[in-house]
């Protein structure tokens, strides 16, 4: 079981940066199943506390909340791709805080599929979760990415819908390795149009950036 104390300190936090005070018990439920499996399953490093997991995963995640809801039309019934899901941070989270939103969850490695298929039956009905990346995916309004992989690479796994005019939202860190990968995907990718948002964490100090990348 999770550190309870420490989940209910930070929920004005969660409410705060946007999260839904109606479905809170759901994350909850989340953390529990998270922190129970990543024992056998590794989904975030095994020395890292549960303090660490709230404050370094799920606080980070939710920085972008507001700005991942402006750049969406939820009346739309929008659907979101995320490329390296992981333990599902982000898109378990998001998943459980826009039910109107369908989620396609990409993690190549099965046995955190299977994680994400528990979470779906129990949790977010609104995810699909695929083992792979194909070269053609199912048509989405929008592809999102933590921690995945540099952005020339991502441009690249996804080039047809960037041609089309598709939109990435990206979680980012540091606005000097941003501005790396930024200048490395342009050889490739000369007419990105790209907008750097900051975010401040409420709970530490680290350099956040969201990363909106489309075709100018």
């Amino acid at each position: 079981m999770f550190n309870q104390m420490h989940f209910e300190e930070r929920i004005p936090i969660f409410l705060d940066l946007g999260f839904r005070q109606e479905a809170i018990s759901q994350l909850r439920l989340y953390l529990d199943l998270l922190w129970e499996s990543n024992e056998d399953l590794n989904l975030i490093s095994r020395k890292m506390s549960f303090e660490d997991l709230i404050d370094n995963h799920v606080v980070d995640c939710l920085l972008a909340l507001k700005a991942f809801a402006s750049e969406i039309s939820l009346e739309n019934k929008p659907v979101v791709g995320d490329f390296g899901s992981g333990g599902g941070l982000p898109g378990i989270l998001y998943a459980i805080q826009f039910p109107q939103v369908h989620f396609h969850l990409f993690e190549k490695s099965n046995r955190k599929q299977d994680f994400l298929r528990r979470c779906r039956a129990s949790l977010a009905n609104n995810v699909t979760v695929h083992a792979e990346i194909p070269n053609k995916f199912p048509e989405m309004d929008l592809i999102m990415a933590r921690g995945f992989k540099p952005l020339d690479v991502i441009l690249d796994m996804s080039r047809d819908f960037y041609r089309a005019g598709g939109k990435l939202f990206l979680l980012k860190a540091r606005a000097e390795k941003i501005q790396e990968e930024l200048a490395l995907a342009r050889k490739k990718f000369p007419d990105l149009k790209v907008r750097i948002e900051p975010l401040a964490s409420p709970v530490l100090q680290v350099e956040r950036h969201v990363v909106v990348v489309q075709r100018a």
